[in-house]
Parts: C-alpha cells; sequence; structure tokens
C-alpha cells in the first residue's frame, strides 16, 4: 500500500527517476534480509569541481580533513549558529573546500585541536557555491557526517593514504590557526629557488633557498 511517483525537486537524495511514497495505510514488516552495507556512491572530486554533478543531487564525499579552522558563532536571520570550515583531500591529493552548519559543526568541535589525520565521510551532502568555489554543506538536517569511519570503503581509504608515502605536518598559523600539509622527506626532489623568485612565484610548495 504505498505509491510510485516520479521523482523531482532540489536535493534528491539518489539520481532514481522515481520514489515511493509511503502513507498511512503502508504496512511495513522485517525482512530476513541482512545488508550490512551502507551502499556509498563516492563520485571524484574532480567531477564535483568541473560542474559535471547536477547539484539537485545530494552526494556521498569522503577525504582526508586538512586546514580545519575553529568553530564560529555566527548570526542567521537575527539567531546564533555554528559554522566550521575546512577542507577535504582525497587520496589524488585534490582538496575540495567544505562548510558544516548547526550540530554538524559542534560534532567537529572536539576534533579542532587533534593533530593526527581525521577521516570524515559526508552523506548526503549538498553541492553548493561560495565566493566562486565549489563548497560543500550539509543539506540542512538530511545529511550524516561519520569521523573516522570504519566501513570497508573507508578502510580502503585510509590505506591508500598510507601508500602515498607522504607523512603529515603540523603548521601552526601567526593566527594560531592549525594546517595540515604534506612535508617532503627527500630532499634531493625539493625545486632550488633563488630568492628573488620566490617574490613572484605564487605557489605553496617547498622549496630549497639559495641565498
Amino acid at each position: 500500500m504505498f505509491s510510485v511517483s516520479q521523482a523531482s525537486g532540489q536535493y534528491r537524495p539518489t539520481s532514481h527517476p522515481y520514489k515511493i511514497t509511503i502513507s498511512d495505510k503502508t504496512v511495513i514488516s522485517n525482512s530476513d534480509l541482512i545488508e550490512d552495507s551502507i551502499f556509498l556512491c563516492l563520485p571524484r572530486y574532480e567531477d564535483i569541481i568541473d560542474g559535471t554533478l547536477k547539484t539537485n543531487f545530494l552526494i556521498d564525499v569522503m577525504g582526508k580533513i586538512v586546514s580545519l579552522e575553529p568553530v564560529q558563532t555566527v548570526q542567521v536571520k537575527g539567531q546564533d549558529r555554528k559554522k566550521v570550515q575546512f577542507r577535504l583531500l582525497d587520496a589524488n591529493g585534490k582538496d575540495l573546500a567544505c562548510c558544516l552548519w548547526g550540530k554538524y559543526a559542534e560534532k567537529m568541535e572536539a576534533y579542532v585541536e587533534r593533530e593526527q589525520p581525521l577521516i570524515c565521510l559526508i552523506r548526503f551532502a549538498k553541492i553548493s557555491f561560495y565566493r566562486g568555489e565549489v563548497q560543500i554543506t550539509n543539506a540542512f538536517d538530511a545529511s550524516i557526517v561519520y569521523l573516522d569511519p570504519t566501513m570497508e570503503e573507508a578502510l580502503q581509504f585510509k590505506e591508500k593514504l598510507v601508500e602515498d608515502g607522504l607523512p603529515l605536518a603540523i603548521i601552526e598559523k601567526k593566527n594560531g590557526k592549525k594546517e595540515i600539509v604534506l612535508q617532503e622527506d627527500d630532499w634531493n626532489k625539493v625545486e632550488i629557488k633563488m630568492i628573488s623568485e620566490l617574490f613572484v612565484s605564487n605557489q605553496s610548495a617547498p622549496n630549497i633557498i639559495v641565498i
């Protein structure tokens, strides 16, 4: 006793063309089928950034948190709301800007001062734009945020991060914020530059400075 109709509208959790609507007369019973998978669908960061994905669909995003900023309290329509901004890094070195609001930002507070890598999975995340950049944020209260998830996909992702061979360094900024960056061990691979070249360079990669 349910109805099937065409799916439409913004912030849809799947790309299925049809949806099932439960009514007061619908009867739901337990099934003998047991499935542990949460059916993750993780798009490539490249497809998110270049606009391949439609913004009216919610997506799953997983990555390593870098550039985690302190949780802020801001005024939104006359009410105080907490928000936290950070970036997610995938196994290929691509990164995405993220901003979580409300209860999701509060969940991050205990991890702001953490110095070891933190894996974050955001389910049913919304693709938005902020200051000309693609940004991932929670879709009101529909999103689910996992910190240090333990499902198979997350364990495989952690293994890929270990295989890249680059350790993590915690850098203390002048404003007190901490940023996780990739640190290069083999200085023979680091580019040598003169000081004059650094003034015109827009790259933040490590360099050996020749005086």
